[in-house]
């Protein structure tokens, strides 16, 4: 009998671009992360080309993304991304950790893990996030881990729960998945939105797509800065983040180049003209699934189904700019209740949770 192969743990560089000698690790691993994917998910909903995964870790100029692999007998059979904030006052990393299903309880994924805390440590970072992914089919009746607020519960037999709770980590929040059928039925639609209209007569929406018009692009970065303020964070830390007109653009650049640009639908304060409502949605070059990105309502303004109104508007010119669309997926914190009650009126189904792991490491 031959012995176990130890995973060799080592950095991957990041490509200046694919189809190169020096590409081609990046690109087996994508490979492999999307047949993690399927694994997990029984679909393509987070199947991403190399050219949209390359983009996303060439976007550096506000995350530090470190990338390191796991290879046995030459292949590489899993990955850990370390993700720190570069805010200067930052203090938070986000640790990501995937091996591939036939070589699981091997110690692959502990020893990734170790390599990002070790990273996180080097970074000065004293708040570590992970994340646990379970679909709505994989979720069970019996025993759930359940985080600080909020109605569900995790399933306490998940391997990649008792995985957690082994190194350390507490469930911090947990993040329900829900998808929308597309396009909603009209009689549903026309009855939300005359709801939306009769409690918001002194707002109006405005949108865009692919990039903010140059008039308003510094006040949705102001918006978009209360993302971290004004959402639900029951038990996990975050860093503040700040947003300029230049880092709007970079992040909108960053989604055109995988190919998944922004459609966006704001709400203006007619009586002072100040943008107080956002929705996003990454629209994909093809395939029939979009995600769902921020939505966020200032606190001062809410009451006044602002929320619904901007994702009804949103949902309509989706339907203009990209009909071959058939579903959205959206992610929310599972305390926010106020935004969960959009979502029912609207048609979202479960589509799974997400757990948020924290550890504070020193």
């Amino acid at each position: 009998m031959h012995a176990r192969a130890e995973p060799i743990i080592a950095e991957l560089r990041i490509p200046a671009r694919l189809g190169t000698p020096d590409s081609v690790a990046f690109e087996e691993l994508v490979g492999v992360m999307n047949g993690v994917a399927m694994a997990l998910w029984r679909n393509d909903d987070f199947v991403y080309t190399a050219e949209a995964e390359l983009a996303s870790f060439q976007a550096q100029d506000f995350h530090d993304k470190l990338l390191f692999v796991a290879i046995v007998d030459g292949v590489i059979v899993g990955r850990v991304v370390a993700d720190f904030p570069l805010e200067e006052d930052a203090v938070t990393a986000t640790i990501l950790v995937d091996v591939v299903p036939a070589m699981r309880g091997r110690g692959i994924g502990s020893a990734l893990l170790a390599r990002g805390e070790d990273l996180a440590l080097d970074g000065g970072r004293t708040a570590i996030s992970a994340y646990t992914e379970h679909p709505a089919a994989t979720l069970h009746e019996g025993p759930v881990v359940r985080a600080a607020a909020g109605p569900s519960g995790l399933p306490a037999d998940s391997p990649d729960v008792l995985f957690a709770q082994h190194h350390g980590y507490r469930l911090g929040q947990i993040e329900r998945s829900s998808s929308l059928a597309l396009p909603m039925p009209a009689e549903r639609h026309d009855r939300l939105l005359t709801d939306a209209v009769a409690h918001s007569a002194d707002y109006r929406t405005l949108g865009w797509w692919r990039t903010a018009p140059d008039e308003l692009v510094t006040e949705f970065a102001a918006l978009k800065e209360r993302m971290t303020v004004d959402v639900p964070q029951t038990g996990i830390a975050l860093d503040d983040e700040a947003w300029t007109a230049d880092r709007v653009r970079r992040h909108e650049a960053e989604l055109i180049a995988r190919s998944e640009p922004l459609l966006v639908t704001v709400a203006e304060h007619v009586p002072s003209g100040r943008l107080v409502a956002y929705t996003e949605i990454a629209v994909p070059d093809d395939g029939d699934k979009a995600e769902q990105y921020d939505t966020l309502v200032a606190g001062d303004h809410r009451g006044h189904r602002l929320g619904t109104l901007v994702k009804l508007r949103n949902l309509e010119r989706l339907a203009e700019h990209a009909p071959h669309i058939r579903r959205v997926l959206t992610w929310n914190a599972d305390e926010n209740a106020p935004m969960l009650r959009v979502n029912d009126a609207f048609g979202f189904e479960l589509h799974g949770l997400t757990g948020n792991w924290q550890k504070t490491i020193a």
